[in-house]
């Protein structure tokens, strides 16, 4: 009986088609996540080398950080709060990543910390 070759030719590419789909999938669904938006309740806070900040893209100086912190914290319709992630640059040193992290830490909001 002659075995039938296509058979393992179709069933090798189903394989790479498997498992470059789940490859995708590892890469493409974090950083979806990562990117909720702020309709979710996550607060983006990026810190860049010089320091400065930026909530959603937008300089803040650090004085107006308090209050928009204690409005994020107000009763809102999200049943788990809002979520702020702090995303430091490269460049940043670790011991002021380390400061403003036990800073917003003591705000009582749940942080999270998305390194580079």
């Amino acid at each position: 009986m002659r075995p039938v070759l296509w058979l393992d030719s179709v069933a090798l590419g189903l394989l790479s088609v498997a498992l470059c789909a789940t490859c995708v999938a590892l890469v493409v669904l974090p950083q979806r996540l990562a990117q909720r938006p702020a309709a979710e309740g996550v607060i983006a806070l990026h810190l860049d080398a010089q320091g400065q900040l930026r909530v959603w893209n937008q300089p803040i100086r650090p004085q107006d950080l308090g209050p928009l912190l204690t409005r994020a914290k107000a009763p809102a319709p999200l049943p788990s709060g809002p979520v702020l992630r702090l995303i430091p640059d490269a460049g940043v040193p670790w011991g002021v990543v380390q400061q403003l992290v036990s800073r917003l830490e003591s705000n009582g909001l749940e942080l999270e910390l998305q390194l580079p």
